[in-house]
């Protein structure tokens, strides 16, 4: 009996909700690595303690596609609401000079005013890709720095326009785990019910094929599964979250099935014929 088992490559994010009384205040708090220009305003904040970040790093003309890095960690994202009769310049520079003066390394930067961000609509491109509301089409500083602290390393993305500014900030931590547990009856019912059944809890690298150490509660339950059913075999199929060709998305999929497997075999003792 052959049955697939599939695995869900990120992270699991459960939302508990309860009925309050009154709604909370917006926070409107600056992020503390970056202070905005005096007379700046917050118009809208937004928090998530641990997710992913897709960093825009420009536009390689002659292979027509972003140049990207994916960051995971804490990430911040803040727009301001910029003060009367600045500059774009003025903005930028302040900022810039405040990084700098911070030991700030700056990695990219680009001035929308030649078409050095994004050669045509930035709506379809910054906006919708990446979150950057600043940048006009036809104005805009960007800017992609990374902060290297004793405790931790942090990465900036500033975004000055005319009217307003983005300050993204992703703090490298760890993610908080252990707050998920795999349970094998539950495993087992939805095997039997479907035909197949979606793990939780399997971890990779991002845009790689190494598992981290936080997946070996979730395989191992998967290597009870097998243990307490001699005649089940399973097909492993891995997903990824679809960034760049299809062709890359297809082989980092098998990839990392395959790293399941292995892993399956040599450290569970499961046999290489159980597992497709």
């Amino acid at each position: 009996m052959i049955k697939k088992i599939s695995l869900v490559c990120s992270t699991l994010v459960v939302v508990l909700s309860a009925p309050l009384a009154f709604a909370a205040k917006p926070d409107k708090s600056d992020h503390p690595l970056l202070a905005p220009y005096a007379g700046s305003k917050v118009y809208s904040k937004d928090v998530k303690q641990y997710d992913e970040y897709r960093v825009f790093k420009g536009w390689d003309k002659e292979a027509k596609q972003y140049n990207t890095e994916m960051l995971e960690g804490k990430v911040t994202k803040i727009l301001y609401k910029n003060p009367p009769e600045r500059s774009i310049l003025e903005l930028y520079r302040n900022y810039e000079n405040a990084l700098t003066n911070e030991g700030v390394t700056v990695l990219y930067q680009c001035n929308q005013a030649n078409k050095e961000c994004v050669d045509g609509y930035v709506g379809a491109h910054l906006r919708q890709q990446f979150g950057i509301n600043a940048i006009g089409n036809k104005d805009g500083r960007y800017l992609f720095a990374r902060l290297d602290q004793e405790a931790q390393t942090a990465f900036l993305v500033l975004a000055v326009g005319a009217q307003n500014t983005d300050v993204h900030v992703v703090e490298m931590k760890k993610m908080d785990t252990g707050q998920v547990g795999l349970n094998l009856a539950a495993l087992t019912e939805d095997l039997d019910r479907q035909g197949y059944v979606v793990v939780e809890g399997i971890y990779f690298d991002t845009d790689k094929t190494t598992l981290k150490p936080t997946s070996d509660a979730a395989i191992s339950e998967v290597a009870k599964l097998l243990e307490g059913r001699a005649g089940l075999n399973l097909y492993v199929v891995g997903h990824t979250d679809m960034q760049g060709s299809l062709a890359h998305n297809m082989q980092l999929s098998e990839g990392r099935a395959a790293a399941v497997v292995a892993s399956l075999v040599s450290r569970h003792g499961i046999a290489a014929d159980r597992l497709t």
